[in-house]
C-alpha cells in the first residue's frame, strides 16, 4: 500500500482528512465536511439506544445533533461496557430534513492530514460506507464516506 502522505512536490491533488480512532483502528473523513469536534461528558443514553445508526440527539451550542454511535456500528462488537472514558463527537456541517446536524461518536480524534485521493485502495468488501483504504504515516486508515452514512 502506497503512503498517502509522502510529499513529492505536487500538492494540488491533495485533500485534507481528519483522522480518528474506533477501538484499535484508524479512520478518516474529509476534513472540510466536519464543522467541529466536541467532547461528550455523558454518552450513557447513546450507548443504551436500540439503533446505533440513530443513537439519539444531543444539543451543542444551541443546535441539535443527531448522533451515529460509530463504535457500535464499526467496532468489533456492540461493546458498551468497554467504551472509552472521554469519547469525542464529530459534528458535520450538513443537516438533515429537520435541521439537525449529523454527529459521529468516536473514541479519539487526531489531526488533519493532507492525502492524495489517488492513493486510495478499494475496500476489501462491497460497501457504500467506505471509500477505501490508504496509508498515513505508516498506519492503515479506512476512509469513511459521510454522505452515505448520513443517508
Amino acid at each position: 500500500m502506497g503512503s498517502a502522505s509522502n510529499d513529492d512536490g505536487g500538492t494540488d491533488d491533495r485533500v485534507s482528512v481528519l483522522t480518528f480512532d474506533l477501538e484499535e483502528k484508524r479512520y478518516c473523513v474529509r476534513a472540510e465536511s466536519v464543522a467541529s469536534v466536541l467532547g461528550v461528558a455523558d454518552d450513557d443514553p447513546l450507548a443504551a439506544a436500540d439503533d446505533p445508526w440513530n443513537a439519539g440527539t444531543l444539543s451543542a451550542a444551541g443546535e441539535r445533533v443527531r448522533v451515529v454511535d460509530l463504535p457500535r456500528v464499526f467496532g468489533s462488537s456492540f461493546r458498551t461496557a468497554a467504551r472509552v472514558d472521554d469519547p469525542k463527537l464529530l459534528v458535520f456541517s450538513v443537516t438533515d430534513g429537520d435541521g439537525r446536524y449529523y454527529g459521529w461518536l468516536v473514541d479519539d480524534v487526531d489531526v488533519t492530514r493532507r492525502v492524495r485521493p489517488a492513493s486510495l485502495e478499494a475496500p476489501h468488501m462491497a460497501t457504500t460506507h467506505v471509500k477505501g483504504r490508504l496509508e498515513i504515516d505508516g498506519d492503515e486508515v479506512v476512509w469513511l464516506d459521510e454522505r452515505t452514512i448520513h443517508s
